[in-house]
């Protein structure tokens, strides 16, 4: 069997209403305690270099090493490719690429410094 809902002008209800709207008062202290003792469990900040804090908003070493990577594939690239790569259109307009022997302008990089 199920039972409904207790009427509105339940004496008991009412009681438990007035209790959820007033507040019992806290003791002298109390949340300055609950305060203090939150803020001891808190970690403390590591101060770390400012490598580290750069390595860490990239990825870590991982995405270092990858950019590290990336970084020297371009400037071999654009060393090798700059003077031996040539593009040229024939009068079928087909592009035909011819890339140079050796190390192109990237042994110029090397001797220039």
């Amino acid at each position: 069997m199920t039972q409904s809902k207790p009427p509105f002008d339940d004496p008991l209800e009412a009681a438990f209403a007035q209790a959820r709207q007033t507040m019992p008062p806290l003791p002298d202290g109390l949340m300055a305690r609950v305060l203090a003792d939150a803020a001891a469990e808190m970690p403390r900040p590591v101060r770390q270099p400012w490598w580290r804090q750069i390595f860490g908003t990239l990825g870590g070493w991982p995405a270092v090493a990858g950019l590290a990577m990336t970084a020297c594939v371009g400037v071999w690239v654009g060393g090798t490719l700059t003077d031996d790569l040539m593009l040229s259109l024939t009068p079928l307009d087909e592009a035909t690429l011819d890339i140079g022997a050796g190390l192109g302008a990237f042994d110029l990089l090397l001797v220039d410094g």
